[in-house]
């Protein structure tokens, strides 16, 4: 039974291994054969299905990585780093669902309540689901709580930046740069931020000029139109401007024959 034991337990490390050197491969082998093992203990075989999840999340393959966190839920349910990869597969996987993303994050916030990356990633997921109002105050109490957290940082920025409130994420990155005078992440997420800020500005000037015009009923001239001023005819009626097309006539097609090799 231990000689057993020590086989099971020398094949995990050899796949946790695996996965720090970037086998990505070769680590899912080996936990496929790990997992296959009939007496392989529960709190291994949970630990080993959420590596798996990790290593198939860094390869894109969302439904996969599911299947194996929710075994991975059936066998330890208050673990709350297996809901934060959950809402992980939902967030990142273009098919995904942001509702259940949101409830994975909030569960896994829920389990650890003093980690701020779930709390922040439970509040962009929110805004995502439509609830941008649970989801900027879980945002604005997650940056409140860790004011220099590079990580939370950029979930707090994105999820404040889709909600549309330019202003708080400006206010919470001239905290954090107050804090970190140096840091060229938060220098790269201050650009960000201007240019999400000047793109919501031209977008609203935009609709307030257009709101204008229809309101105003001026004529707007499209570019594509050109008028030719003709100053010899007198047909037109608008200052003696006329619009002329020029016409191509077709030229004659003469058919290509295909040249062979053994034309040549």
């Amino acid at each position: 039974m231990s000689r057993m034991l020590t086989l099971i337990h020398s094949g995990w490390m050899a796949a946790r291994s695996m996965a720090r050197n970037g086998q990505r491969t070769t680590a899912l082998a080996q936990l496929t054969r790990l997992l296959s093992r009939p007496d392989l203990p529960s709190p291994m075989a949970a630990d080993a299905r959420r590596l798996a999840a990790e290593l198939l999340i860094e390869s894109e393959d969302y439904a996969k990585a599911r299947r194996h966190l929710q075994a991975a839920v059936a066998l330890d349910p208050c673990c709350a780093r297996t809901h934060y990869l959950f809402g992980l597969t939902h967030e990142s996987d273009p098919l995904g669902d942001d509702r259940q993303a949101a409830l994975r994050f909030r569960k896994a916030a829920e389990l650890a309540p003093d980690n701020r990356v779930y709390r922040a990633a439970f509040g962009r997921a929110a805004v995502r689901a439509g609830c941008a109002k649970t989801g900027v105050r879980a945002l604005l109490a997650a940056a409140e709580a860790g004011p220099d957290d590079l990580d939370v940082l950029r979930v707090v920025v994105d999820g404040l930046i889709e909600a549309g409130r330019v202003r708080a994420a400006r206010s919470v990155l001239a905290k954090a740069r107050f804090l970190r005078p140096g840091s060229q992440e938060l220098c790269r997420l201050w650009d960000r931020l201007r240019f999400e800020t000047a793109r919501v500005n031209q977008r609203t000037a935009r609709s307030v000029q257009d709101a204008r015009r229809a309101k105003e009923g001026e004529l707007l001239l499209l570019p594509f139109v050109r008028v030719v001023r003709t100053g010899s005819t007198n047909t037109s009626t608008m200052n003696g401007t006329i619009r002329k097309d020029l016409v191509s006539l077709p030229r004659p097609h003469f058919p290509r024959f295909r040249h062979t090799k053994a034309d040549r």
